[in-house]
């Protein structure tokens, strides 16, 4: 029977815990993600017309650079278990962390490059628990991380957006067990033979060690105390946030070879905080002295289990650290409370700088 529609209830999205041409046959292998709101993806193709005299139009139209797969999804934050399984780092506890995107910084560990995997399942049933004859996979392969961005606001659940450029896209009709993953040799676009598949069976992925979602109340931002110009920073009414950093990528092509042998990152990494608040009390300050001493900051947002007595453990917390303000903005109006918002930038350092960038700490087990 033809299928009539499809809809979230029947997807499940996963990425691979290994490199991209590894064996992903597990959940030590292949891992699934929580809370996930969007999932989209789409390919362009470009086209160099072979033109010749004596023939008004192409005699051929053939590709000279490689296809573009473009992904993105999103998601509610919980614990940062989403965050390790896509490549960034996160600490629990650790003494000495480094930057989130020290993993994918360290082109050995492959951690930069997965392949992502959109189960559907038969229409009609929840895709999690589902272990009936499963209808297909929609495979991205070799995905390099290109942006990740967090945002939470007043009446808003926390969450995270993350956008991929891949190397192919394979549509599974049916799901096997040691199917062919959707990976590629960079050099020449061939599938690796020996990079299989098996999907674990979708959970819901719920427990009391792991957020159903993470609530704006229990959200704690950390401004430094002169990280705003003219307000007391501590009476500051915080209403949205947003953190987020690029990873560009560049082609590198040889001769010899149809497809990219590989994709580096474009440095320098910048990552950005904005912040908007409703304004209290003034505090003297001094756009020349900003001038003169620039200074940097440290922020801290602690993002905690819910609990009624507003005192549950960090879920997540997010460092971001030796910002400089980049600019700022009053606003006021009739009608309206005042509000202030306010940009800062850091460049992201290398594994061993843990003064400068973003650091992650989440409580996932």
């Amino acid at each position: 029977m033809a299928r009539n529609r499809t809809i979230y209830q029947v997807l499940a999205l996963y990425a691979s815990q290994v490199t991209a041409t590894g064996v992903q046959t597990g959940v030590n292998s292949i891992k699934q993600l929580s809370r996930i709101q969007s999932f989209d993806e789409d390919f362009s193709r470009t086209f160099t017309d072979v033109n010749q005299y004596g023939s008004l139009g192409a005699i051929d139209r053939i590709e000279v650079e490689t296809p573009t797969v473009s992904s993105s999804f999103s998601y509610y934050l919980t614990d940062g278990s989403n965050e390790d399984a896509i490549g960034l780092t996160v600490t629990r506890g650790a003494a000495d962390p480094m930057t989130i995107v020290s993993g994918i910084l360290n082109t050995a560990g492959g951690l930069g490059e997965k392949n992502y995997y959109l189960l559907i399942a038969d229409e009609g049933q929840d895709a999690n628990g589902y272990t009936s004859a499963q209808t297909g996979v929609i495979g991205v392969g070799n995905g390099f991380l290109t942006s990740y961005s967090v945002s939470a606001a007043v009446g808003d659940i926390p969450m995270a957006s993350v956008d991929l450029e891949a190397l192919n896209l394979n549509v599974f009709g049916t799901v096997a067990t040691g199917a062919q993953s959707p990976a590629v040799s960079p050099d020449n676009g061939q599938p690796v033979a020996t990079s299989v598949y098996t999907l674990p069976t979708a959970t819901a992925i719920t427990g009391s060690s792991t957020a159903m979602a993470l609530q704006p109340g229990d959200i704690t931002f950390s401004i430094p105390t002169s990280g705003a110009l003219g307000w007391t920073t501590s009476d500051l009414k915080i209403q949205d946030f947003s953190l987020s950093f690029d990873l560009s990528r560049t082609p590198l092509q040889k001769l010899g070879s149809r497809f990219a042998f590989s994709r580096e990152i474009d440095f320098p990494v910048v990552a950005t905080l904005e912040v908007n608040a409703e304004v209290g009390d003034l505090d003297d300050g001094s756009l020349s002295d900003i001038t003169c001493l620039n200074a940097e900051h440290d922020f801290v947002i602690r993002l905690a289990q819910a609990s009624c007595a507003g005192d549950g453990d960090a879920a997540m917390i997010y460092s971001f650290k030796g910002a400089k303000l980049t600019s700022q903005n009053l606003s006021t109006s009739i009608g309206s409370n005042a509000t202030m918002s306010a940009t800062y930038e850091v460049q992201i350092g290398g594994p061993q700088d843990t003064s400068k960038g973003i650091f992650l700490s989440g409580s996932y087990a």
